[in-house]
């Protein structure tokens, strides 16, 4: 009995084992399949404990569930606690649970705020689609003021929000790290929550500098037109809105080469572009001072100065390079500055053209009087140089030229009547000097760009210079800026047809364009207003808008 009771089970037992095997085997293959669809679903939170408003908070463990798991790297530097809390604040990281260490020892009567930014992302790294506010309070109410808006300019950008202590000196509190902080959403929103009674100071800077002292010289920033906003106790203020800007406020020159003969570059840290025209440039060389400097901004690169110097030549060693009154505008200017330049060896390079390469396609305005094609050139043609060139209908049929000489660097050319639509033509241009002796660009001349007018009435009774600007959204460089005339209305005229944002701004200072303010001395920005729909501009068509009531959106 025992040998066949032995007999059947161990066959059994292999029977067994081997279908356990094939079922592991089964089971193992049944899996995630590899690639698929990118994860670009953002993380939200599912549950907070103890819950956001809770009142009498003592100080206990804050714990956040998310959707998913997130990355610890981004949990670490993407929660702020207001106001601050001294040391550091231990926050514990489990896959999709955070845990926030609060100290037992807290201020009384006092609306503490978790922030979660917008820098917090899934283990993907996916990021919130908004910041997060969590607030407790160590009384018995939570502060329910807020302060909202909009931030306009260009990248990811952040809000810093200072309660007001010290009137005496406002423009300190800027460089000082913020009360509080939070992220600006895609479309632009943002929103303080949970705020006490207080006057605040309010600023926009670009999101990579959250949460630091400001610095005027690397961060662009945004200003209110408002110096100072006033909340009151469960004041909801909204419509708060920043126009960040895109430029540093400090000019300087960074370095300078010479390339031999008679010229030389200047490079900034800024585009030079609208530099204006009455700075001095001086060269010393040999205990001789020449203040007879040619200079023009670099048509390639607008953050660098050519200039060119006839007595150059005879200069074997080197020079000193003096510059004085570089202004861009009040805001932003070199009172002097200088530096050594020497040679360290001759260019004897051809001279090339960076612009246009070869095949162009152009569109003809109405007029066609101003229409040119821009050749840029890789260094200054000699004074005494001029180079040849001619302009061909059809690859054959020679048309006369026009010729506008910008700088050494740049000449537009074009027919001497007009460009005809829909025709190709071939420029050539030849000179020893060249790379290649003779260089031939086809233009192909699309149809006449059609253009259309805008017609705005302003109803404004305060005394107030209003401006509109009109940016086209697939070209930043076309703007056109008007100013309500004396009937209370803003005329714009030869626009090319496309889309446009337009901008309503007050003038306070009368140079013609917005100013965004600056934070020393403190003057606030001037007021503005981004109209929420675009328009489009249709060729030999003039649009009017409803009227613009300035007051009802002033505020």
């Amino acid at each position: 009995m025992i040998w066949i009771r032995n007999y059947f089970y161990l066959p059994l037992q292999i029977l067994v084992l081997m279908i356990s095997m094939l079922f592991i085997q089964n089971c193992a293959v049944i899996k995630a399949p590899s690639g698929g669809p990118k994860d670009e679903t953002p993380p939200f939170v599912l549950n907070v404990s103890p819950p956001s408003g809770s009142l009498y908070y003592k100080g206990e463990k804050i714990t956040i569930q998310f959707s998913e798991y997130m990355n610890p790297k981004s949990i670490e530097n993407g929660i702020r606690i207001f106001p601050n809390i001294e040391g550091e604040l231990p926050i514990l990281i489990n896959g999709d649970i955070v845990t926030i260490d609060f100290p037992d020892i807290l201020e009384m009567n006092q609306t503490y705020v978790v922030n979660l930014s917008r820098n917090i992302t899934d283990e993907h790294g996916v990021e919130l689609t908004d910041a997060i506010s969590l607030a407790y309070s160590t009384g018995d109410r939570i502060s329910k003021g807020s302060i909202s808006g909009m931030v306009y300019g260009e990248g990811k950008s952040a809000v810093h929000l200072w309660k007001i202590k010290d009137y005496k000196n406002l423009h300190d509190i800027f460089f000082t790290e913020p009360n509080y902080v939070t992220d600006v959403s895609n479309k632009g929103k943002f929103n303080f929550q949970y705020l006490s009674k207080a006057d605040y100071l309010i600023l926009s800077l670009d999101r990579n500098f959250a949460g630091m002292p400001l610095n005027t010289e690397r961060m662009p920033f945004g200003l209110h037109w408002n110096k100072v906003i006033t909340l009151q106790p469960d004041q909801q203020i909204q419509n708060v809105h920043m126009l960040k800007g895109n430029k540093r406020s400090k000019l300087k020159l960074l370095s300078g080469e010479w390339y031999g003969e008679n010229w030389g570059r200047l490079f900034f840290n800024l585009s030079l572009k609208n530099i204006t025209e009455d700075y001095k440039l001086k060269i010393i060389y040999d205990n001789k001072v020449n203040t007879q400097v040619t200079s023009f901004v670099d048509p390639e690169d607008e953050n660098s100065l050519i200039f060119l110097d006839p007595s150059l030549v005879k200069v074997t060693k080197g020079f000193k390079m003096i510059i004085n009154d570089f202004y861009i505008d009040k805001n932003t200017y070199l009172d002097s500055a200088s530096l050594n330049l020497f040679l360290y060896g001759l260019d004897t390079s051809f001279i090339k053209i960076t612009s246009p390469k070869s095949d162009i396609k152009i569109a003809p305005t109405n007029s066609n009087k101003e229409d040119y094609i821009e050749l840029k050139f890789s260094k200054p043609i000699p004074m005494d140089k001029y180079f040849e060139y001619q302009i061909f209908k059809k690859d054959t049929i020679e048309v006369k030229e026009k010729v506008k000489i910008v700088n050494p660097m740049q000449v537009n050319i074009g027919p001497q009547d007009s460009w005809d639509p829909r025709t190709n033509y071939l420029l050539r241009v030849k000179d020893d000097l060249l790379q290649d002796t003779i260089i031939e660009i086809t233009i192909s001349v699309l149809n006449y760009i059609r253009y259309g007018g805008l017609r705005i009435p302003i109803k404004v009774t305060k005394s107030s210079s209003i401006g509109v600007k009109l940016e086209n959204i697939e070209n930043k460089e076309l703007k056109k800026v008007s100013f309500v005339n004396s009937e209370n209305e803003i005329i714009i005229d030869q626009v090319p047809e496309g889309k446009y944002v337009i901008t309503v701004f007050n003038d306070v200072n009368n140079d013609n364009k917005y100013t965004f303010g600056t934070v020393k001395p403190f003057i606030p920005a001037e007021w503005f207003y981004v109209m929420p729909d675009t328009i489009e501009i249709r060729g030999n068509w003039d649009i009017e808008l409803p009227i613009i009531n300035v007051e009802e959106v002033y505020k």
